[in-house]
């Protein structure tokens, strides 16, 4: 196997590794991805997956045209490369992008504003009105049942407006997480919990955290994916088109009759270098009359 065959093989194996880390990294935390980006439109686990499923296919394809010499096969690999590591590499910079300055817009807000009236129109005051809401059902169920202390212990007595809610919110399972895992209550605001617990520090700051953690996560694999297969077309170009730009090479000395483009004489690591190559026919060193002496005797064996 020559280097640039080695070369594409390894590009390709890195590809194969990447999507399959893809596809798992987008599949590991379904549930938290899900309510941290999903609301906010940033939620890339489809395109991830179905990215990573495309780069483990398109690597297949480079290790077969690698090890079986197939031309065909290194094209399709080079191409289909191609488009994913562009593809990946838009998605992940978008995604980067938009997490840290969404996150950081909401840690803004939230920090400015003396009081849920004043927060700006954007997904802080989104996620201040969603708690709100949640905070006045479950208001309104101690009301019918005082034992009550979460919306889940409402939610198992059959309170009716707890119930629907359950179906409509989609900041339901954010805030069950935010309380369980930070002892926060309310988004901008300290409020009352909505789930346990006795916290009256609020949860943006937590949540903006996540977001960005897992957002970021999320992007550098992509952007590290698409430049495993940006070198595997780099691989594939110098395979396909290393052969052509050799056998000019060789053709022009031929014509020329001299020993380089510098003008100097070949010798016998010039020869056995072209030959190497497999564009030169070991009767070029014979009838390369302005190569070194020695060549000659060197190469009649290959005769």
């Amino acid at each position: 196997m020559k280097r640039q065959q080695f070369c594409v093989l390894l590009a390709a194996l890195a590809t194969v590794a990447a999507g399959v880390g893809m596809v798992y990294a987008a599949r590991e935390c379904p549930t938290e991805n899900r309510i941290f980006l999903e609301p906010m439109s940033l939620s890339p686990t489809f395109s991830i997956t179905a990215l990573g499923v495309i780069l483990s296919i398109c690597g297949t394809l480079g290790v077969l045209g690698a090890a079986c010499s197939t031309r065909a096969a290194l094209l399709a690999y080079g191409f289909t490369a191609f488009v994913a590591s562009s593809v990946g590499l838009f998605i992940g910079l978008r995604l980067l992008a938009s997490v840290n300055s969404q996150s950081l817009d909401i840690e803004k807000a939230c920090l400015r504003s003396r009081g849920p009236e004043y927060l700006p129109a954007g997904w802080s005051k989104w996620y201040e009105n969603n708690y709100e809401q949640m905070a006045t059902v479950l208001s309104s169920c101690r009301l019918h049942d005082p034992s009550a202390v979460s919306l889940n212990a409402c939610l198992q007595a059959g309170v009716g407006s707890v119930s629907d809610l359950r179906q409509t919110a989609t900041s339901w399972d954010l805030f069950e997480w935010l309380e369980s895992h930070g002892a926060c209550s309310g988004f901008c605001f300290p409020g009352t919990p909505l789930f346990a617990g006795d916290a009256r520090s609020p949860c943006f700051r937590l949540f903006a955290e996540n977001v960005q953690a897992r957002g970021n996560r999320l992007a550098g694999l992509t952007i590290g994916a698409s430049f495993a297969a940006f070198l595997g077309v780099c691989c594939t170009a110098c395979t396909i088109f290393f052969p052509w730009v050799e056998a000019a090479k060789v053709n022009r000395v031929s014509r020329d009759d001299v020993g380089s483009v510098h003008g100097r004489r070949l010798g016998v690591a010039d020869v056995r270098r072209l030959l190497w190559t497999g564009v030169a026919h070991p009767s070029f060193a014979l009838g390369c009359f302005r190569c070194q002496p020695s060549v000659k005797h060197q190469f009649q064996s290959f005769l």
